[in-house]
């Protein structure tokens, strides 16, 4: 399995390689902030998956790798992802915010790299399953239910909050056509 980890790991790292300009995030008056649950749910895989690190067993070793790609992805997902979201009440009030075009630079960045952070789910799952594979034949019945969690997670990602940034993204390049 570690062949296509490195065939992803390519893959993250030549479409880093674009154009700087493209891939920069917009600075903001106010940033729309991610909505607070997902903040949460970020938070709490991170802070439950920490302890395993420490593991001087393959649990442990599998849980730093998973760690660190988890933390990597969260992150990406805070900074430009999942920020349009927080948005969202306003737009069903039917105001519009402010620095929409800035808003919509969020979404176009996230569109052009939507299969890396696809890719970096991919990635999450298998160090994921390798985790919960050798936690089990080594006893860390700890981690019962992490990874039904983790991937419920993804799947609301995957299926219905990154297809959601992108409607958002559409809707305010259709409302600053009208003005």
């Amino acid at each position: 399995m570690r062949p296509y980890l490195y065939i992803i790991l390519s893959l993250l790292f030549l479409s880093s390689c674009g154009n700087k300009e493209e891939t920069k995030i917009p600075r903001f008056k106010v940033k729309p902030e991610v909505p607070a649950q997902i903040l949460k749910d970020h938070n709490r895989f991170l802070e439950r998956l920490k302890p395993i690190t420490s593991y001087e067993d393959s649990t442990g070793i599998v849980a730093r790798e998973l760690y660190e790609v988890m933390e990597f992805h969260f992150k990406e997902e805070e900074d430009y992802v999942l920020p349009p979201l927080g948005i969202l009440p306003s737009l069903a009030k039917g105001e519009l915010p402010e620095e929409s075009k800035k808003v919509i630079q969020l979404t176009e960045k996230f569109r052009k790299n939507r299969d890396v952070m696809l890719a970096e789910h991919q990635m999450i799952k298998h160090f994921l399953e390798e985790m919960m594979a050798v936690a089990a034949k080594e006893n860390h019945p700890e981690l019962s239910g992490y990874d039904e969690e983790l991937e419920k997670h993804s799947e609301l990602e995957e299926e219905i909050l990154f297809p959601a940034v992108l409607v958002i993204g559409d809707y305010l390049k259709l409302k600053e056509e009208d003005l």
